[in-house]
């Protein structure tokens, strides 16, 4: 049986047998999304096997398959309420369908749990977003419930052609692939780390990321010129969820496709039932700019915004020293830092000194032992050397890694084994980084967060650090953990645990100076609301479309790394640097620089930093209470351009654009918010207010009112800031 679910914008089939959504049609375009039929499941559960131990995936069991039970397990109705459209689907019953360990030749395969599956959607007249969401009930007796994907979409690609898709995922501060269909399973993105694709030995490849961390936000977006797909989980617990992403690729015998879904790590045990947050998906004729402007207003009911230092706001450059200790090889020792830092003030203008490598054994070592390394000085001298910082001017902020613990540790038996996270199986998750192998902790369970957070609380105090930064908390992977000793209360909250330690610390370390302040690797939303710097690293040049973050939360400051890449020569590393450079410079990013990258800038490339950080230094007081706003309020653009719009308090509105090709006469078009009239009249004679460029140049640019568009033509500075009102 088939249910139909829609409104002006959108029409839902649901294949209750198959349990699947058969098509998505965009009402106003006419295209429907789903152009491949797949045989998938809307819903996918996956369980353990209490007796073998087997790791199960089942799925709600089709009409026609149960349809001989004393009891249907397939029950559907279809309700038209005054205010919306509402399908249920009940199911009474689960099919093993695939042994996660050993394939489909499992012995299980086929067979029937007693665990009920509910999916219930709803529409809203003249809304382009459905409402989702599933309940599972376990009634198998020997089987635990552990992860639930739903809403599973497959077979789709928008409008004729693939090739012009776009996907859009929030991969640390985001991704814009276009054409993933293809070129997700190229070897760039097969090798690409944490986040790379993984292909199945049915042929499907996938990438998925949890959120909240390696994955910043929980909502996907994919999009063509004409039509737009959104899906979302509006989850107020953040539970750790996966957000997986497949295609069969360019060349799959059914078709060309992608499909998508959401994976909660949850338990429901046998007797227990979980419902699941809200899903949004949403069926619309925009770019990704409707589905961050639809994320973040559901965020507002969940994550308050920050609330900084003032003197913050003035902050545009951070010296970064990682050149204490490393690899066992000493450079720096804490007598230097008074140096270290007068080198940074006079070099980058740069207050703001970050410390890492301090702690025994250096960089990447025998975390957690956060004690000041022997060789390198003493406590005394680490703690008189951010002294001369605070009572020169500056400020410190000290590096923590808050996940991992390394193995050679003489402490690992004893705290390291009992705080890492566990998985199903009770193994440990291990990792390494250079030669050394670490488990990752658990931030959920009390006696590693305290520790922690008592480390913090102590470099503050007793190191005069006015700022802390917590490595891998937003970069790195979140996982479940099922350690019964563990004192939380469910195997998805390392999303939680976290949270609890930023709040909880940050209200430690301004009871001792109000002007404290927290920092994370890379980005997580939920994090946002209690940090001041997300340092977002310039990884792959594919992995960084730092728009998405930066326009979802214009709140939330990011630090990016615009240090000369070393792995670069000649050209190569010019070009890198000079992108990196605009592209904090358009987003209103903070530099993050050190001393001893410079040796490998050139003269051409010495002097674009030194203009880089001027021109930065002009716009501070700019953007201060200014609200980034990406593109909107652009009309179009010449290409190779790319524009940084603000929103400034005064209601004026300032445009960073960047020219990397110093093209003479390049265009940006903008509204004049004036309305068709006189293109002599005075109104449109002040239209810009002010101009000035990278080269130190101003008033340089011209502009053409035209009915109600303003034309304004650049010269060759590869970035201009132009004021208009």
């Amino acid at each position: 049986m088939q249910h139909t679910l829609g409104n002006d914008r959108f029409e839902i089939m649901i294949d209750d047998e198959a349990c699947r959504i058969a098509r998505l049609r965009n009402a106003i375009t006419g295209d429907d999304y789903i152009k491949t039929g797949l045989n998938y499941s809307i819903c996918r559960l996956v369980c353990i096997d209490e007796a073998s131990g087997a790791r199960l995936e089942v799925t709600p069991l089709c009409a026609h398959v149960c349809s001989h039970a004393q009891a249907p397990c397939a029950q559907a109705s279809a309700d038209r309420l005054d205010t919306a459209e509402r399908t249920e689907i009940e199911y009474e019953a689960c099919e093993v369908v695939c042994d996660c360990a050993n394939g489909r030749s499992a012995s299980l395969l086929g067979a029937r749990f007693d665990i009920r599956v509910s999916v219930r959607a709803q529409a809203r007249p003249g809304n382009a977003e459905s409402v989702w969401s599933v309940t599972v009930a376990n009634n198998q007796p020997g089987v635990r419930v552990i992860q639930v994907l739903f809403p599973n979409l497959h077979g789709v690609y928008l409008g004729d052609s693939w090739r012009d898709d776009v996907m859009i995922y929030p991969h640390h501060a985001g991704e814009r692939t276009q054409a993933p269909i293809e070129e997700y399973t190229t070897p760039r993105y097969l090798g690409f780390g944490r986040a790379q694709t993984v292909r199945s030995c049915d042929g499907v490849f996938s990438r998925e990321i949890n959120y909240c961390g390696l994955a910043s936000m929980n909502w996907m977006y994919y999009y063509d010129a004409q039509n737009g797909l959104y899906l979302a989980s509006y989850d107020p617990e953040f539970v750790v969820t996966g957000l997986r992403v497949e295609t069969g690729g360019p060349d799959c015998p059914d078709g060309p496709w992608m499909g998508w879904a959401f994976r909660k790590h949850v338990e429901v045990r046998t007797g227990e039932t979980w419902e699941s947050p809200p899903y949004g998906i949403a069926v619309t004729c925009d770019d990704w700019r409707w589905g961050a402007k639809r994320y973040r207003q559901w965020a507002d009911t969940v994550m308050p915004m920050p609330d900084n230092p003032d003197f913050l706001e003035g902050e545009y450059v951070l010296n970064q020293c990682y050149n204490f200790k490393r690899d066992g090889v000493i450079f720096n020792k804490f007598c230097d830092i008074p140096r270290m830092y007068e080198d940074g003030r006079a070099r980058f203008g740069a207050r703001h000194m970050f410390i890492a490598s301090w702690n025994r054994k250096g960089f990447d070592q025998n975390y957690p032992e956060y004690y000041p390394d022997m060789e390198l000085g003493t406590a005394w001298e680490l703690a008189e050397g951010c002294k001369y910082v605070n009572e020169h001017g500056g400020f410190v902020t000290f590096y923590i890694n808050s996940r991992i613990f390394e193995k050679t540790s003489d402490y690992f038996d004893s705290l390291g084994v009992k705080w890492a996270i566990k998985d199903e199986n009770g193994e440990m998750i291990h990792e390494s980084y250079g030669p050394h192998d670490f488990v990752v902790l658990c931030p959920s369970h009390d006696e590693w967060k305290n520790y922690l957070m008592d480390v913090a609380g102590w470099m503050a105090k007793c190191s005069h650090a006015t700022g802390i930064y917590l490595d891998q908390l937003g970069s790195a992977e979140p996982w479940p953990c099922f350690d019964p000793e563990h004192t939380h209360a469910s195997i998805g909250e390392f999303n939680r645990g976290y949270l609890g330690l930023v709040k909880d610390l940050l209200v430690r370390l301004r009871s001792m100076n109000r002007d404290s302040f927290l920092m994370i690797e890379n980005c997580g939303d939920i994090y946002g609301s209690y940090v001041w710097g997300n340092l977002t690293w310039n990884g792959e040049p594919y992995d960084e479309f730092f728009n998405l973050y930066k326009y979802t939360f214009p709140e939330y400051v990011q630090v990016n790394m615009v240090n000369p890449r070393r792995e670069l020569d000649g050209p190569d590393r010019a070009q890198r640097l000079h992108r990196h450079l605009n592209r904090a410079l358009m987003l209103g990013s903070v530099f993050w620089l050190g001393l001893d990258k410079m040796p490998y800038l050139d003269d051409d490339t010495r002097e674009y930093l030194d203009a880089a950080l001027r021109l930065r230094a002009r716009l501070t007081p700019l953007i201060r209470g200014a609200r980034y706003v990406d593109m909107d309020g652009v009309l179009s653009v010449s290409d190779g351009i790319e524009v940084g719009h603000w929103e400034m308090a005064d209601d004026r509105d300032l445009y960073i654009v960047a020219n990397p090709g110093r093209v003479t006469d390049g265009m940006v078009v903008v509204p004049t918010g004036q309305g068709a009239g006189n293109a002599d009249s005075d109104a449109y004679k002040h239209m810009v207010v002010d101009d000035f460029d990278i080269d130190g140049g101003s008033g340089r640019v011209r502009y053409e009112p035209c009915s109600e568009e303003l034309k304004i033509r650049l010269h060759d500075a590869e970035v201009v800031c132009i004021l208009t009102k």
